[in-house]
């Protein structure tokens, strides 16, 4: 790998753009191609990022001997099959998240990965955000004592979004509704900053947006192994206010002496370490790109033969959570053990 790692896009939509646009920032990257099964969408690709290629089977770049790693930006359902091929012909893999629909694809991703002696990293770009890791860093020096509640709110008004991928709306297609798109994210937010889930409860609102075949509007209560609680509330259909949080999900963190919550420049802290319990501060923190820190973070593994911090392991935790939240929904929505 002394030119450098050379890289291919399987999956020229929105996330795809972002993998092209972080790995143009690192200079030791050639993005050799682009794929996509609309060969038009491949080309624009190819050419706004300065790929050699473009291609509409991603079969071609899997025999391309010059490929080092793929970027798997696909529709949910085909990320697993998609990364065991790639794994088969030796190519490490970026894949965006959720890693799988269920945790027996998740399994097979892992198992040939690991045959393969190639990298899986999952592209869950929460752990590279400086605000999560700020509050992290100070639940860590005690600032608000034991945590015994988070919550979490994930609020978006996503249905035109939504129709121009139809495969969203398809429930065996997507792995679920907004509860696996959107509530893995959170989820694994939570289980970076309190750690393992014990159990998990999931509940279904009376759906507003009616051509999801899966859940528009979702609430999770997670109990963590320690006994701190989360909630975490979920929708594609909620008409909000105008954002005062990264991504428009505000974050509370309620400890034993204090409290955290964010905003778009960073967090507020509240309590008795900040010098009054009445009292707060603001601490701002400074904003990075976290597609970019993330693709960072993958070409180091890469090179260096590290595990990533998003790991195939590490990944199907966060995913073993979102599958119990779904037992637990067509179970009438009782609390459901994680089954790691």
């Amino acid at each position: 790998m002394d030119e450098g790692l050379r890289v291919a896009i399987i999956g020229c939509g929105w996330a795809g753009e972002q993998h092209a646009r972080a790995y143009s920032s690192i200079p030791e990257v050639k993005l050799l191609a682009t794929v996509d099964s609309d060969g038009g969408k491949a080309r624009e690709l190819a050419k706004r990022w300065g790929a050699e290629a473009w291609y509409d089977d991603y079969r071609v770049v899997l025999r391309d001997p010059r490929i080092d790693a793929v970027s798997i930006c696909l529709p949910h359902y085909l990320h697993s099959k998609v990364s065991v091929e790639s794994a088969e012909a030796g190519k490490h893999i970026l894949c965006e998240k959720p890693m799988a629909n269920s945790l027996e694809e998740a399994d097979e991703m892992i198992r040939a990965t690991r045959k393969a002696g190639v990298t899986l990293m999952i592209a869950e770009n929460v752990r590279f955000h400086p605000i999560n890791m700020k509050i992290k860093e100070l639940i860590g020096m005690g600032f608000i004592g034991e945590v015994f509640l988070a919550r979490i709110f994930r609020d978006h008004e996503m249905h035109d979004y939504l129709r121009r991928r139809p495969w969203f709306l398809n429930r065996k297609e997507a792995g679920g509704g907004i509860w696996m798109s959107g509530g893995i994210h959170d989820v694994d937010a939570l289980m970076m900053i309190l750690g393992d889930v014990e159990t998990v409860t999931l509940f279904q609102a009376k759906k507003v947006f009616s051509e999801m075949e899966g859940d528009d509007t979702s609430v999770a209560i997670l109990r963590f192994q320690d006994g701190a609680l989360g909630i975490v509330t979920e929708s594609f259909s909620t008409r909000t206010f105008k954002p005062i949080c990264p991504n428009g999900c505000p974050f509370i963190i309620n400890g034993s002496i204090g409290t955290i919550r964010t905003f778009l420049d960073g967090v507020e802290v509240y309590g008795e370490k900040v010098g009054s319990p009445d009292r707060s501060i603001h601490i701002k923190v400074e904003g990075r790109d976290t597609f970019i820190e993330e693709v960072k973070h993958f070409v180091e593994c890469v090179k260096k033969r590290e595990i990533p911090i998003t790991s195939g392991e590490e990944e199907r935790k966060t995913l073993a959570v979102v599958c119990a939240g779904y037992e637990s929904l067509e179970k009438g929505s009782i609390p459901i053990r994680v089954r790691y």
